[in-house]
């Protein structure tokens, strides 16, 4: 196949450039820079300098392409991210998607897969919820919900058929979140948050290792299966869980739980809300339509492998010294 992926340099569009060619396909990634390009390059792909909003610009580069893929987002890193910020991400979801189905019709493309997340369906009683729940979007998923809906209307009148990948709660070695996360739990400012919708105790979340979604695209194009799917490991976690096994690899201190209104004030509003949304659901359906197999099945693994790879690049020593330095006794004897 040739796989045309926008969002190529991103923490999943890098690893879908690296496993479509491991898979052997021919990937074309759409790039802004030299470091873009190099950074396709360097993985396998042919790099192309375009315009995700520009649908006449994308067919240019998508000219053949078997499969398009809407892998691009712009979601801020920053704790207390502004309105100008978040609408940024939301322009990359809106905006990108009606000019890549645009462009994958007009290359005659056989597949368009959008990449989404899981939680836009999350309910606010906490309750189980699948592929056929409906969404119930917050104002920073609306927009994903709206790239949903893009990608599947424009498959009614185009020559592709859609697929939709809601994802897990993404970490990598190469996430900024991740490391965010890992930066705060040497520090002790993570608390263990985790009451849930209506007072209940524990938070269950959805978590997927990056290099497991990568690979759920390259299985959801090679399968031909259509439709919306939810891409999560095989074990729900509480959030009080996942940041205690964190610490726990780390060497870190546990987190204490603390109120939601005071973790806003450390942490920031998006991640205390991203951690006090439960998602419980499953990768059932997908596994099933795909016979996808994630390489990390738990977050232990994943949480695992993550620790590992940051011990051999000298990673945690750097996040372990940084820490050390804003103890209140670093420099004294």
């Amino acid at each position: 196949m040739r796989v045309f992926v926008a969002g190529a340099t991103g923490v999943l569009g890098r690893r879908l450039v690296s496993q479509f060619t491991e898979s052997g396909h021919d990937v074309v990634a759409l790039t802004r820079d030299a470091e873009g390009d190099e950074l396709v390059a360097d993985r396998g792909g042919e790099p192309y300098r375009g315009d995700l909003f520009d649908a006449d610009s994308l067919a240019l580069a998508a000219e053949g392409a078997d499969v398009v893929i809407h892998a691009a987002t712009a979601i801020p890193t920053d704790p207390n991210p502004t309105t100008e910020a978040w609408n940024r991400n939301d322009r990359v979801r809106r905006e990108g998607a009606r000019a890549l189905t645009t462009a994958a019709a007009s290359v005659g493309a056989e597949r368009y897969i959008q990449q989404s997340v899981v939680w836009v369906a999350a309910n606010s009683r906490g309750d189980p919820f699948d592929e056929s729940s409906p969404p119930e979007p917050t104002r920073i998923t609306q927009s994903a919900v709206d790239a949903e809906q893009i990608a599947m209307a424009a498959s009614h009148d185009a020559p592709f058929s859609a697929s939709v990948l809601r994802c897990g709660v993404l970490y990598a070695p190469d996430a900024a979140h991740t490391r965010q996360y890992a930066e705060r739990l040497l520090r002790r400012r993570l608390p263990a948050l985790g009451r849930g919708p209506l007072g209940r105790d524990e938070v269950v979340v959805a978590p997927i290792h990056a290099d497991d979604a990568a690979s759920a695209f390259v299985a959801a194009a090679e399968s031909g299966a259509d439709g919306i799917w939810h891409v999560v490991d095989d074990e729900p976690v509480s959030t009080r869980e996942f940041l205690r096994t964190f610490a726990d690899y780390l060497d870190a201190p546990r987190p204490l739980p603390v109120p939601a209104w005071l973790a806003r004030a450390t942490v920031g509003s998006e991640a205390v809300s991203q951690f006090t949304t439960s998602m419980p659901t499953t990768n059932e359906r997908f596994r099933a339509a795909t016979g996808w197999e994630p390489t990390y099945p738990t977050y232990r693994e994943g949480l695992r492998q993550v620790v590992d790879e940051w011990r051999e690049d000298e990673t945690l020593e750097d996040l372990r010294s940084g820490a050390a330095a804003e103890r209140p006794d670093a420099g004294t004897s």
